[in-house]
């Protein structure tokens, strides 16, 4: 990346940007469909996809068709279903992010924290 090229132009901030999109407006439908705000961070989403279909076409196709048949229901306004969409989006668009920084091999071996009360 050039050194006074715009922040958007990097293809990680942009699908770090759709991740951290599709997080919140998953849960913002569950919880209030029918807002405004749900209808400008549906817009926002627009935008990002649009700005990361190259990438996402090349990439992870399947989190593109995800987009676009969640885009389908949400101009018919089944929320249940643009929210599944999103969901399936959001999970594939995280297995892409996340790719190439594998868990430690020796965290498989390390002991779980458990929390407990003390009587």
């Amino acid at each position: 990346m050039k050194p006074d090229a715009e922040p958007s132009a990097d293809p990680l901030a942009v699908l770090s940007r759709m991740h951290t999109q599709l997080r919140i407006l998953v849960s913002a439908l569950t919880v209030a469909p029918d807002t405004p705000q749900v209808a400008a961070m549906l817009a926002g989403l627009a935008d990002t996809t649009a700005a990361a279909t190259e990438l996402l076409s090349a990439a992870e196709p399947g989190t593109l068709a995800a987009l676009r048949r969640a885009f389908g229901h949400a101009q018919a306004r089944r929320h249940n279903e643009t929210a599944s969409e999103l969901a399936a989006a959001h999970g594939r668009l995280a297995l892409l992010l996340h790719r190439d920084r594998p868990r430690r091999i020796a965290a498989a071996e390390e002991p779980t924290l458990r929390w407990r009360l003390e009587p």
